[in-house]
């Protein structure tokens, strides 16, 4: 049977869909994953120094090279759930826990010891959470789901400010490591991307990043 001129067109651009789908793989819920500062390429990453001012809690940074130590993982936000595997859409409030130390990234009203703005840290722990871990997934296309390697904010609940980082850098003990804080503004100081992890799917195989060291 003849296939119509109409038909085939059909076919190609489904061909083409399916190719974009694949390629614009979804980060989701349970997923472990890095995220990498947008401007200054270092890694979201914790570490049981706690800050000397502020709250006093454990210290968040951004690091060139980072093992262990930057391995989030996310989880929906509290008393809410995911299925694990569900792709993370544009709005999504969730909480990304430290692997490592089983800490949650966390910001409230004390302010950053290098820039004065709002602080980022590490707090709580399996058994305990808050609010204050809340962060909303922004995609900076405004709509969409949340793919890797494409730029998304986190704005966080309580604060109204967003996940950031600059080139300031502290000294002792975690010397050569970036400040992240939170400001209010969404610019490009606040884009990040997701980087090498495991990211689980809806499929019986989940996916391992290439570039993951898991």
């Amino acid at each position: 049977m003849r296939v119509s001129r109409t038909l085939r067109v059909a076919f190609f651009v489904l061909a083409l869909v399916a190719r974009v789908v694949v390629a614009e793989k979804a980060v989701t819920c349970g997923s472990v994953l890095k995220l990498e500062h947008a401007g200054t390429k270092h890694l979201l990453a914790s570490q049981a120094v706690a800050y000397a001012s502020g709250s006093g809690q454990q210290s968040v940074t951004g690091v060139r090279k980072a093992g262990e130590d930057a391995y989030w993982a996310l989880h929906p936000a509290l008393g809410e759930t995911c299925v694990r595997g569900e792709p993370v859409a544009h709005g999504t409030t969730v909480r990304l826990q430290h692997v490592l130390t089983r800490a949650w990234l966390h910001s409230h009203l004390h302010r950053s010891p290098l820039s004065g703005q709002g602080e980022v840290s590490c707090f709580g722990s399996d058994e305990s959470s808050d609010t204050g871990d809340h962060w909303v997934v922004e995609v900076a296309a405004g709509s969409g789901n949340w793919t890797r390697g494409k730029k998304v904010r986190f704005k966080h609940v309580d604060t109204g400010a967003y996940l950031h980082s600059h080139g300031m850098k502290y000294g002792r003990p975690i010397a050569g490591h970036q400040e992240v804080m939170a400001a209010p503004n969404s610019g490009a100081n606040a884009m990040w991307t997701s980087e090498a992890g495991v990211y689980f799917g809806s499929e019986s195989r989940d996916d391992v990043d290439e570039k993951g060291e898991l």
